[in-house]
């Protein structure tokens, strides 16, 4: 089933929140490996969706309801609207500039692993009905490694999307953990990293839920000797991970960790990292619990890793261009994600430096989809982004110009997901 605890999300609140999840409708379908999530009634999903905004809107607001964050909206030429960003004021995190691998699961079949990965259980990737794309949805007891073979390079970015959703019954669920390996001498997929993921060296971030919050705790090994510990301390935020997407951002800069969810800092470690090895693998665990897989939704999607530092005002002022893929978007839509903050506040930043600067911003879609349409949709976020750094940023109008591509202009192969990933992209283009 889709499961939501609601015992967590409303506590005391009305009875008309807490008889949602009576209304759920669960399809279970047996597959090859384990029995596997299918689709959630569509109706019942938009229903705890609006019941999950109420319940946070009053008094445990989520990341969207911060002091620290406010929303933008606005509309574009032909009247949609194309703008709403929440825009963390805090939030520093810019993708590497040279996408190394990208998965959002398309095209993987539905009760399989995807394709490439190894696995010491029954992990497969699943439909979440009203929720976008396909998901890999973890089991118990079980190590998940992707099909990565590429080193990250000393300076790197990795991002995915997560959901937890846990059917709490007043024991303790299992705790989970991301992270990422150096493999040295095994392959990235080795069996021998399944049994104990730590190669030449890794971290990982360990997450146990509790109802009203949860534990993390951060681990970084040189081969089998803990080189940094931050022990498990509780941390209200992780409560607003449950049942809905949450972001996760980590940032290498050689020995320097940083990580964040949903645009908060968890960690800023300048030592976090050992000098030795390279990383070239990142790592999912799911622990073991009294609780039945069913009862246990740990989700992970749309990965992507990049080398590299983007050096934001050489590119732009010097060279002329900076092209980024760190502005993201809602799928088919020009709505952008508000984890492109960071890379719009750098972008701000150079322009306000510079005053004399106007640029044209060229926005630029995959190959997939109709394309009149995809000119269309790139067009529209390149307004977005317009009007997010006139009116977050008090970038005058004057000095921007706005224009889109399409699919008519990509810079890698289209028929590989890295290379989609490339290909959408926003350009800064300065006017001579």
């Amino acid at each position: 089933m889709f499961m939501v605890s609601f015992a967590a999300f409303f506590g005391t609140e009305p009875l008309a929140a807490q008889s949602i999840l009576k209304r759920i409708k669960g399809r279970v379908e047996q597959t090859a490996t384990q029995k596997v999530l299918n689709e959630t009634d569509k109706a019942v999903s938009k229903s705890i969706d609006k019941a999950i905004e109420s319940a946070t809107a009053e008094g445990n607001a989520s990341p969207a309801k911060t002091d620290q964050q406010h929303t933008t909206s606005g509309n574009d030429n032909n009247g949609h609207q194309n703008t709403s960003i929440q825009a963390f004021s805090k939030y520093d995190f810019i993708p590497g500039d040279s996408v190394l691998y990208a998965n959002d699961f398309s095209g993987e079949a539905i009760g399989e692993l995807p394709s490439g990965w190894n696995s010491n259980g029954s992990s497969v990737i699943v439909s979440l009905g009203d929720v976008p794309g396909q998901w890999l949805r973890m089991a118990q007891r079980t190590v998940v490694l992707t099909d990565n073979e590429k080193p990250f390079g000393p300076d790197f970015t990795v991002e995915f999307d997560m959901l937890v959703q846990i059917d709490f019954k007043g024991w303790l669920p299992p705790s989970f953990q991301f992270g990422l390996l150096a493999s040295g001498t095994e392959s990235t997929t080795s069996n021998k990293l399944l049994s104990d993921p730590k190669g030449e060296k890794s971290f990982y971030v360990a997450v146990s839920p509790l109802t009203d919050a949860g534990n993390l705790a951060l681990e970084s090994y040189e081969k089998y000797t803990r080189y940094f510990n931050s022990p498990p301390t509780k941390n209200k935020l992780v409560r607003q991970w449950y049942g809905r997407v949450s972001h996760v951002a980590i940032q290498g800069q050689k020995e320097r960790l940083r990580i964040w969810v949903d645009g908060e800092k968890l960690y800023d470690v300048p030592k976090g990292i050992p000098k030795a090895g390279v990383f070239n693998q990142l790592f999912f665990r799911l622990d073991s619990s009294p609780y039945t897989d069913e009862q246990i939704g740990v989700y992970f999607s749309n990965i992507k890793i990049a080398k590299g530092l983007p050096d934001t005002r050489h590119k732009l002022v010097e060279e002329g261009k900076f092209s980024t893929t760190g502005i993201l978007f809602d799928t088919g839509s020009a709505t952008i994600k508000s984890e492109s903050a960071g890379v719009l506040k750098a972008i701000a930043a150079v322009l306000a430096q510079h005053p004399d600067i106007r640029v044209r911003i060229v926005g630029h879609t995959d190959a997939v989809g109709n394309d009149n349409v995809n000119i269309d949709l790139s067009g529209r976020r390149a307004v977005a982004v317009s009007e997010v750094l006139q009116a977050e940023y008090q970038i005058d109008d004057g000095r921007l110009e706005t224009d889109g591509k399409g699919e008519t202009d990509p810079v890698a192969d289209n028929q590989t997901a890295v290379g989609r990933a490339q290909n959408r992209r926003v350009e800064f283009i300065k006017i001579q």
